[in-house]
């Protein structure tokens, strides 16, 4: 480790040069302040988070009194505080720098419980399942298809997050079977679409598509 007596920085690389103000480095120990120094940053994000937990708790905890002694008919406050959890998972995610698959599935599929649970809540109309639940599969397909374009010298890495929109489509489809979607037509609607999408990364990709399913079902 090498560290800089202009910048007063230590240096983690081999370099002989500040990567700041490219001085010539002297050898030293191991120090506390790194180039880059991110523990500033990772330490500021982590407080923000343990903030909003907080105000998340607190004013929780003030809806449900609030609930609780004005509108006991109707549990709103429930509502509120699935909003609030959801926005806490959401931005742990993204402070945690998780992959942006697992916050694209959590982040529509999360929305779509909210809506359920609302749904039930507020005298269940159906709305969620009628509607809401074909729109967030059809969020899915329109996010894998930006993500390939995107990233299109490795798309065929979104393959097998398509092949579980296809079974979430699928799930719709059952739904309407056993007479919890009393609007199929959406529903029929993003199934389609997914399957269609789905096959089209297959046969258009050839054979980066079949590569890629022996990688990962190991056929």
């Amino acid at each position: 480790m090498s560290r800089c007596s202009h910048c007063g920085v230590e240096i983690l690389d081999d370099t002989e040069h500040c990567p700041l103000c490219h001085s010539v480095l002297e050898n030293t120990g191991k120090g506390k302040m790194t180039y880059p120094n991110v523990f500033h940053k990772i330490k500021k994000i982590n407080f923000l988070f343990r903030l909003f937990l907080f105000l998340a708790i607190l004013f929780g905890v003030a809806a449900v009194s609030v609930n609780v002694t004005f509108h006991p008919e109707i549990w709103w406050s429930m509502i509120f505080i699935a909003a609030e959890v959801y926005g806490i998972i959401m931005l742990y995610l993204f402070t945690k720098d998780t992959g942006y698959r697992i916050r694209i599935i959590v982040g529509i599929f999360g929305f779509l419980l909210f809506d359920i649970l609302a749904d039930r809540i507020t005298g269940y109309a159906g709305w969620s399942v009628n509607y809401m639940f074909p729109t967030a599969i059809l969020l899915a397909n329109l996010a894998v298809l930006l993500l390939v374009l995107i990233n299109r010298r490795n798309w065929q890495s979104y393959l097998l997050f398509q092949l579980g929109v296809v079974l979430f489509g699928l799930v719709g489809i059952v739904f309407v079977f056993l007479g919890w979607i009393t609007l199929p037509i959406l529903s029929e609607i993003a199934c389609s679409v997914s399957i269609l999408v789905f096959l089209g990364m297959v046969i258009l990709g050839g054979r980066t598509a079949r590569s890629e399913f022996q990688r990962r079902f190991h056929i």
